[in-house]
């Protein structure tokens, strides 16, 4: 029997509410040459019996004897996926039918992308869209904010990984996948398709609703180190450390600095990578200005860079005493 072209990899805990609905949708791919890693991670539930319940060779089910938790599962599933690519799964997520076929065609036609992803739709408590950038220098640019990839839509080449051992990292707590990506960025091209290919499934019980503060603090450094390993020059990591997080005078002074870099040595278009990082300083302002009231006035200092974000200054204001409102 030949070696399956794909393997998709899930982990899943205690996932009996939603688990059945996630198997089906890969099951159902109108691609067929897959092999399906799922890694019980120790589960309580009837998670078991519902992956049991599934009569389909592709299925290899590995159990955990205790709990590893999602990343070690992660590259449990990984080290023992055999297709040229792998693509990801998550547990309480469903697949469109055509997502492998549509994502692996792409991925052959393409040799030099070596990881890619999709847009992904929302149900469950909040229904919309997450859309994702779609060139690698739009990619690029992106992580400098956050995550460029849906975690549970991405597939990515196997020669590359084992390569450059890309296995999610720990260290990371609940944004390992953003610090992934942020490795494979510097050593291939990507892509994202501007179509979706996966329900991402919202409930508030999801790791980015309770898990928002670790989050930010595990972002931001994150950041940082990204800003190093974009600018081989930068290795001045308080530099890079007052590009993100807390809004300051400081923080002003690192911008000018760093987009001065970035003209010097050409790393990215000038006007994207300034719309970036004010975009970043923004963001930063909304989160911090609910505690902070005087971010309110040292945003003002990026006007001195780009005078037409006085409209956010004014969004700033309205979001602040809309706070204070309902407070």
């Amino acid at each position: 029997m030949s070696e399956p072209l794909v393997s998709i990899v899930m982990a899943a805990y205690n996932e009996e509410a939603y688990i059945k609905d996630a198997i089906e949708s890969v099951l159902n791919q109108t691609y067929k040459n897959f092999e399906f890693i799922i890694i019980n991670d120790g589960s309580t539930d009837q998670t078991e019996s519902i992956i049991f319940s599934f009569n389909d060779k592709r299925i290899k089910c590995v159990k955990n004897d205790v709990n590893l938790k999602l990343i070690d599962s992660l590259n449990k599933g990984i080290s023992l996926a055999a297709g040229k690519y792998i693509a990801r799964m998550d547990a309480d997520d469903i697949c469109f039918s055509e997502r492998l076929e549509k994502q692996v065609e792409f991925m052959e036609a393409n040799p030099n992308i070596g990881i890619s992803g999709a847009q992904l739709e929302l149900f469950g408590s909040s229904k919309g869209q997450m859309n994702y950038p779609l060139t690698h220098e739009d990619i690029q640019l992106n992580l400098f904010i956050t995550s460029s990839f849906g975690n549970n839509v991405v597939i990515f080449r196997k020669a590359i990984l084992d390569e450059y051992s890309l296995f999610f990292p720990k260290g990371y707590l609940h944004a390992e996948d953003y610090k992934l990506w942020t490795s494979w960025i510097t050593i291939t091209e990507a892509a994202n398709l501007p179509i979706c290919y996966v329900r991402y499934r919202t409930h508030l019980n999801s790791v980015s609703v309770k898990y928002r503060a670790l989050q930010r603090e595990t972002r931001n450094r994150i950041r940082a180190e990204y800003f190093i390993s974009s600018f081989e020059n930068l290795s001045d990591s308080e530099l890079s450390m007052r590009l993100t997080g807390k809004i300051s005078v400081k923080r002003y002074y690192a911008i000018k600095k760093i987009l001065k870099i970035n003209d010097s040595l050409k790393k990215f278009d000038s006007e994207k990578f300034k719309q970036i990082i004010i975009k970043l300083w923004y963001l930063d302002s909304l989160e911090q200005v609910e505690n902070r009231v005087s971010v309110l006035f040292k945003f003002s200092l990026i006007l001195l860079i780009d005078i037409s974000q006085f409209i956010k200054w004014t969004y700033l204001f309205k979001h602040y005493f809309k706070i204070r409102l309902y407070k």
